[in-house]
């Protein structure tokens, strides 16, 4: 009899105890899709960059990475900073790296959505017109010329701006050094009135995309020097609140003391390179990734995610 009361006791412990983690699970699983019903709800995309290797080095590894957030938050669409084509560009649109470089790679579901690229310095080695002439050829590809805006209302009383920079004919130095058979065809100074016009415009939020970087702590490239003489005065008069891009290979988060522009390196689609610090450095690391940016109303957060799906940094802020 005892050894009967012994068993039952036995056994009723071991089922407390394997239902414990299955009500543990239950609420994780509540508590997850709580939040991704919030996300849901907002206005999400990916920034990435400097991915163009053919699916080689981590560019598959990033794609697949996004799709897996993808599949959870629903992002509206995605944006490329530029190098969408290492090493040289396409050279029509009919090139076969438009499907090994990138139908290919991305080829998720999850990530059949709009894109919204910027040419890099390495796309200026090929035809800058075919990338802009296969928006006319892909559902996804949106690129209507060098540089280009819109706008999305986050909800009835907040709007953002979206503003897309051309940036290597900014920089001097592809001026002077062959290889950039297009940049000489590009009038710089036109462009320059027009991002003050986009600039000047009453959205709330206004997000800036280029390759280059303002700022970069990285040893690799660093500050542009020209961006900073050209760029940087127009975000600050006109209240942007961010700017992102690639061309340095790691993830970056800095801020110039006594001004309110954050600046976003997101270079980690295909090729990370190690990372530095300068005293501008909010967070700098060397994850092959992407950034997922959220917007809630009036505030914005930002996540440098790993493409393994775990976030490497966050950061948050509202426009005013």
């Amino acid at each position: 009899m005892k050894k009967t009361s012994l068993l039952i006791l036995i056994i009723v412990s071991l089922t407390a105890m394997a239902f414990t983690p299955v009500k543990k699970t239950t609420a994780e699983t509540e508590k997850k899709e709580i939040t991704l019903k919030k996300y849901r709800k907002a206005l999400n995309f990916f920034v990435i960059s400097d991915w163009g290797w053919s699916g080689y080095k981590s560019q598959q590894v990033v794609a697949d990475g996004m799709a897996a957030q993808a599949e959870l938050i629903d992002p509206q669409f995605i944006v490329s900073c530029g190098d969408n084509f290492q090493i040289a560009g396409v050279a029509s649109t009919q090139d076969p790296l438009w499907k090994n470089n990138y139908e290919d790679v991305y080829k998720n579901i999850a990530l059949q959505i709009d894109w919204y690229p910027v040419f890099g310095n390495h796309d200026y080695k090929g035809n800058t017109q075919a990338e802009i002439d296969y928006s006319k050829i892909s559902r996804r590809w949106h690129m209507p010329d060098h540089y280009y805006s819109f706008v999305r209302k986050i909800n009835d009383s907040i709007s953002a701006k979206f503003i897309f920079l051309d940036t290597p004919p900014l920089v001097e130095e592809y001026h002077k050094k062959g290889g950039y058979p297009d940049v000489e065809k590009q009038d710089t100074a036109q462009q320059m009135k027009w991002l003050a016009n986009e600039l000047s415009s009453k959205e709330q939020w206004k997000l800036v995309f280029g390759h280059h970087p303002v700022y970069s702590a990285s040893k690799t490239h660093g500050n542009t020097p020209d961006m900073i003489r050209k760029v940087k005065p127009l975000l600050e008069k006109y209240n942007a609140q961010f700017y992102f891009c690639g061309h340095d290979h790691d993830f970056q988060h800095l801020r110039e003391k006594g001004q309110k522009v954050d600046y976003v390196v997101t270079g980690t689609g295909g090729e990370p390179r190690p990372s530095t610090t300068n005293s501008m450095s909010l967070f700098s690391n060397s994850t092959a990734g992407f950034s997922e940016v959220t917007f809630h109303g009036d505030s914005i957060r930002v996540v440098f995610m790993g493409a393994n799906g775990v976030p490497q940094y966050v950061t948050e802020r509202s426009y005013r």
